[in-house]
């Protein structure tokens, strides 16, 4: 694994998935299923979380997506952290996002991961990205201090962007770029 697809921060460890994640990816996602239900799409017929790790274990061994785990030194999943629609040449662009393991609510976690995520992303070791967006539910408070926290800038709203948990949601979109933060 490349040393610019991971950081240390000062209390967990963020790094792409591998195949022997899958047990720590799967009991995080169970145990926050219904924490993150409300900013969440709905799932289509036949989904499993052991699917879905394929899934995303696929997508990163793309250059389309990065999806990255935050471990505590417990082996735990802390959080979730995504850049994925990675556009190359002249956009040099990902979509950021995240969520947070129920268990670790409310600790800083999602704010720490935020930030390794946006290094990896801004490293020219790593993807060397000129933006990274983010879009969030305005009424997701919690999602919308970890981007002011790390930095994002409000850039506009989404009219009934995506549909999650079954309505039509606006979207807050912000976004950062490499030389700023």
């Amino acid at each position: 694994m490349s040393a610019g697809l991971e950081r240390r921060t000062p209390r967990m460890h963020v790094r792409p998935l591998v195949t022997g994640d899958r047990d720590a990816w799967i009991a995080a996602c169970v145990a926050s299923d219904a924490f993150v239900a409300p900013w969440s799409p709905a799932r289509p017929p036949g989904f499993t979380w052991e699917g879905q790790f394929d899934r995303v274990l696929a997508q990163n061994a793309t250059e389309s997506a990065l999806r990255l785990a935050g471990f505590l030194p417990d082996g735990r999943v802390a959080g979730l952290f995504s850049l994925t629609e990675i556009s190359r040449g002249p956009f040099q662009n990902a979509f950021g996002a995240w969520s947070v393991n129920a268990g670790v609510a409310g600790q800083g976690l999602a704010t720490e991961g935020v930030a390794a995520m946006l290094e990896i992303a801004f490293d020219p070791a790593g993807l060397a990205l000129h933006r990274v967006q983010a879009n969030v539910i305005p009424r997701n408070l919690r999602s919308v201090r970890v981007a002011e926290k790390c930095g994002f800038r409000l850039e506009g709203t989404a009219l009934r962007y995506l549909q999650i948990a079954g309505r039509w949601e606006d979207h807050a979109m912000y976004a950062r770029l490499c030389d700023e933060g």
